[in-house]
């Protein structure tokens, strides 16, 4: 891999880490979701008239992770609700690499070899001590915890709707086809669920340059890796891609001051580590 692949991919996992970092600051997350993602939508729109359409054979699938992606953000928002980004985030984002891997046996027949059996102990105890890393027993964020664990679950979900959707389209294609409409759907759902968290154009004034870069950065992050799967090998592009787990951790821990110290920090290195090793194994 060469150098300006390597910082191009690793762009694309800090640009996943800033969207997230200001949904976490933002005082209303449903509101501040609702506004990046219109944003987002509104300005890549027009493109569709410009590229090929999204396969018919893609559709179904299409359709299914625009459902699935409108669930991801719901719970996404209550997990910031409840949890700092450097409990949340390592979480949500490593136990999909750990979940994943555990079904291999059952749904493709394939045994775990002996670096993947270490990788599932690796991210297992890094989770454990991150759940932990505050002290006892009844300071568990159990709230932060379950909400973590539906995103990671969603998260699973859509990748192999996504894996399978992209692979009957073309990928960067498939993609705009998701940016260009997500936002749109979204605010559609929210009028109903969320009548309250209302986006007025005093927000977006208010807002604007938050709002820009969170759309912006959650556009980008993706796109890298895309480019990375063609052109470089899967395994190390989707390595790279997890080291926003420790960006993640870092800003957490030493920006936002959250709880948790050295030993969230171990925990998300730990993370880390496995998912890395089973990306490249």
């Amino acid at each position: 891999m060469d150098n300006l692949l390597f910082l191009f991919i690793l762009s694309g996992a800090v640009g996943h880490v800033i969207w997230n970092i200001l949904l976490k600051q933002s005082s209303n997350k449903i509101e501040f979701t609702r506004a990046f993602t219109l944003f987002g939508s509104i300005v890549l729109f027009p493109f569709l008239f410009f590229f090929e359409p999204l396969p018919k054979e893609a559709w179904p699938f299409f359709i299914v992770t625009m459902i699935i992606h409108v669930f991801y953000k719901i719970f996404l928002c209550k997990v910031y609700d409840y949890a700092g980004i450097s409990y949340g985030y390592p979480i949500a984002r490593g136990l999909p690499s750990l979940i994943i891997l555990i079904l291999t046996p059952i749904f493709f027949k394939d045994d775990l070899s002996f670096l993947n059996q270490i990788s599932v102990i690796v991210i297992s105890i890094g989770i454990l001590l991150l759940v932990f890393a505050e002290g006892k027993f009844k300071k568990i964020n159990f709230k932060g915890l379950l909400y973590s664990l539906i995103v990671a679950s969603i998260i699973v979900s859509y990748s192999i709707i996504d894996a399978k959707g992209a692979r009957l389209s073309n990928a960067l294609i498939y993609l705009l086809y998701y940016f260009a409409l997500d936002g749109f759907l979204f605010n559609a759902i929210s009028l109903f669920l969320f009548k309250k968290n209302r986006i007025t154009f005093k927000f977006f004034r208010n807002n604007f340059k938050k709002i820009t870069i969170a759309a912006a950065c959650s556009v980008y992050s993706y796109f890298p890796a895309v480019y990375g799967f063609t052109v470089g090998k899967v395994a190390v592009v989707a390595a790279l891609r997890e080291v926003s787990i420790l960006f993640a951790s870092i800003y957490g821990l030493i920006v936002l001051k959250e709880k948790g110290g050295y030993l969230a920090f171990f925990s998300a290195l730990l993370i880390l580590c496995g998912c890395v090793v089973i990306k490249l194994f």
